[in-house]
């Protein structure tokens, strides 16, 4: 399966289906100690499975990510994955703005084709880090990430509403910094 440049025309606006059903959620805890954070995750079970049906859409090229680039895979003519990319000038950083595999092709190696794909065009504009956005629902999404060597950079416990904790649901940012992995 050969991963290539989506054109902007075509693609612009092409929906993405992000729902999904967990069992699982990552508990995030925060130590200190003085002057000092460490965050970590920590998997724990929902007493009733979480649903995200409302943040369950997006689209790619969004006009808010003026000079994203999107790789996919066709098959059939029918776009099974894809990884959206946006290099953050200002910070010297790559975001993961968009990472869906269609669901009958999920566990077969092509998240992790298109996580080394956007690790290497991070590199060659000498990114410092490369970054995403999840929530601590997304049980599946964390546990890969964290295999591909993502480690949290920071949280946001009331992205969604204000009892995101409660519900499981905080905004987690991942990254993954060259020199640490290198």
């Amino acid at each position: 399966m050969e991963i290539k440049l989506l054109d902007k025309h075509k693609y612009q606006g092409h929906k993405l289906d992000f729902s999904y059903v967990s069992e699982f959620y990552y508990d995030l805890k925060v130590d200190s100690v003085i002057g000092e954070y460490k965050a970590y995750l920590q998997k724990k079970k929902f007493d009733i499975p979480f649903v995200n049906p409302d943040r369950g859409v997006d689209w790619l090229y969004a006009d808010y990510w003026q000079g994203a680039e999107a790789y996919g895979i066709e098959l059939n003519g029918n776009l099974i994955a894809v990884i959206e990319l946006f290099y953050e000038d200002w910070s010297n950083r790559c975001r993961v703005t968009e990472l869906w595999i269609k669901k009958d092709y999920r566990r077969q190696g092509i998240g992790t084709k298109l996580m080394n794909l956007a690790k290497d065009k991070a590199k060659q504009k000498n990114a410092r880090l490369l970054m995403l956005e999840t929530q601590t629902s997304n049980a599946d999404g964390i546990s890969f990430y964290l295999a591909q060597g993502f480690n949290v950079i920071g949280y946001d416990i009331t992205c969604y509403g204000d009892k995101d904790v409660e519900r499981g649901e905080v905004r987690l940012e991942l990254g993954y910094c060259f020199i640490a992995n290198d």
